[in-house]
C-alpha cells in the first residue's frame, strides 16, 4: 500500500468524500482500514522513552532528566515530556513497612508531569504507574522502575576506539546534560577493536593502582598512569599502549 493515501489539494479543487476519507485514515490508522488497525491512539496508550526511577533520599525517588533522552510518556491519551528532574514530594512516603506504588502524574494545562506515591497499585484518571518502592518503615530499601528497559539498551555515548598513552588525561564529551550513571571503559590492542576486549577498571601509576574514570555532566575523563601497565593493568593484559574505547548510560 502507498502512504500517505491523501494527496494535495489545489485551490478551487471540488471537496470529495475520498479527501476526507482517505485523510482521515492516514491520521488515524497510518492508510489502514478501520477493520485492520487499531487507532494510534490505541496503540500508543502505553508508551513511554526514557523513563527510569531511581533513589532520591531516605524516602524519596526521582524520574532523572536526560537532554539526549528526555523521560517521555503517555498519561491518559496526552503525550507529556519531562525538561528536568521530576522528584516524588517529600513526605508522601510514611508508615509502617509497605510497597509503595510510584505513579507518574499528569496535570490539565501542562506537558510535563509530576510524581505521587500510594500503596494501591491503581491507576486513577491522568495517573500512570511506571513502579514500586519498598519502605521498611524508616527507609526505601529497593526501588525498581517498571518502564526501564529489561535489558542494557544501547550505550548514550560510544567514543569509538582511540589510542591511548601514559601520563595522559583523554575528555571525551558525552552530551547527556548528567552525570552518567553507567561507564565501561574497554582496552584493545589494535584501532578496529578486532583483539580481547578487556574492561579496565585500574591502571598502574608507581606503586599505585588507581581507578583512571571521573565524570561530570558534560565530560568524561580518563587519566592513564605514569609507568609501566599505565593504560591495562589486569589479569587478561598488561599495557601501557593501545587503545580505549568509552560506553556511557544516562
Amino acid at each position: 500500500m502507498t502512504y500517505p493515501l491523501s494527496s494535495p489539494v489545489t485551490p478551487g479543487q471540488p471537496t470529495a468524500a475520498d479527501h476526507y476519507n482517505n485523510l482521515r485514515k492516514d491520521a488515524i490508522n497510518l492508510g489502514q482500514a478501520d477493520a485492520d488497525a487499531v487507532t494510534l491512539n490505541i496503540f500508543l496508550a502505553r508508551f513511554s522513552n526514557g523513563v527510569k526511577l531511581e533513589y532520591l533520599a531516605n524516602n524519596r525517588v526521582r524520574v532523572p532528566y536526560s537532554l539526549s533522552n528526555p523521560p517521555t510518556l503517555m498519561v491518559n491519551g496526552f503525550m507529556i515530556q519531562a525538561a528536568a528532574h521530576v522528584d516524588l514530594p517529600a513526605g508522601l512516603i510514611s508508615g509502617p513497612a509497605a510497597i509503595w506504588y510510584i505513579f507518574a502524574v499528569r496535570t490539565a494545562g501542562s506537558t510535563t508531569f509530576t510524581l505521587t506515591a500510594n500503596t494501591s497499585a491503581s491507576e486513577t484518571t491522568d495517573q500512570r504507574l511506571i513502579g514500586q518502592a519498598y519502605w521498611n518503615g524508616s527507609a526505601l530499601g529497593s526501588v525498581v522502575g517498571y518502564l526501564s528497559p529489561s535489558t542494557l539498551p544501547t550505550a548514550d555515548y560510544d567514543s569509538g576506539w582511540f589510542a591511548c598513552a601514559p601520563n595522559t588525561v583523554y575528555t571525551k564529551s558525552h552530551g547527556l546534560g548528567v552525570c552518567p550513571r553507567l561507564i565501561r571503559l574497554y582496552h584493545a590492542t589494535d584501532s578496529a577493536g578486532t583483539s580481547e576486549w578487556v574492561p579496565v577498571e585500574i591502571v598502574q601509576n608507581g606503586n599505585v593502582l588507581a581507578s583512571p574514570i571521573s565524570c561530570d555532566m558534560i565530560n568524561v575523563y580518563v587519566q592513564t598512569g605514569a609507568s609501566d601497565n599505565s593504560t591495562c593493568y589486569s589479569t587478561r593484559r598488561l599495557s601501557s599502549s593501545g587503545y580505549y574505547r568509552l560506553f556511557v548510560w544516562s
